[in-house]
């Protein structure tokens, strides 16, 4: 698994976003399919809700589909140059912010804030201590 270190510097730095997250996607038929078919199924019972934490929003593949179900979202990424392509791609979504953070903490989540928090594609590139970290941090969001 990658350090958190090499994770920054490769969705930052190295890796180009050629289809902005969409290339992972394909072999479902696209985001859409997959929210559709493979994702909304599994959480539709949890929304619509007030507030949605996404973890790793990336290029906001699934923030799309994320912004409808809720009245506030907010996306957390250790990479400045997804939070930037996320603040630029849903500038028109007034209830939806992105920050960046440093891949362990949630310091700027209010406490008890969070009714729904969400992270698919993106975990898998982390290490056990920090999914411990994001664990400790969920428990007073």
């Amino acid at each position: 698994m990658p350090t958190t270190e090499e994770n920054l510097r490769s969705w930052s730095e190295t890796y180009d976003w050629p289809e902005g997250g969409e290339e992972w996607s394909k072999v479902w038929g696209g985001s859409e399919a997959q929210w559709s078919f493979v994702i909304h199924p599994r959480i539709h019972l949890f929304l619509p809700t007030d507030t949605i934490l996404e973890i790793a929003p990336g290029y906001g593949r699934w923030t799309q589909y994320l912004s409808p179900q809720c009245r506030r979202l907010v996306g957390v990424d250790l990479s400045a140059t997804c939070v930037e392509a996320c603040t630029r791609r849903f500038a028109q979504v007034p209830h939806a912010s992105f920050q960046q953070n440093d891949g362990y903490s949630l310091a700027a989540i209010a406490d008890h804030s969070i009714d729904f928090a969400f992270s698919f594609d993106s975990l898998v590139h982390a290490e056990q201590d920090v999914l411990a970290a994001y664990l400790r941090e969920f428990a007073v969001c």
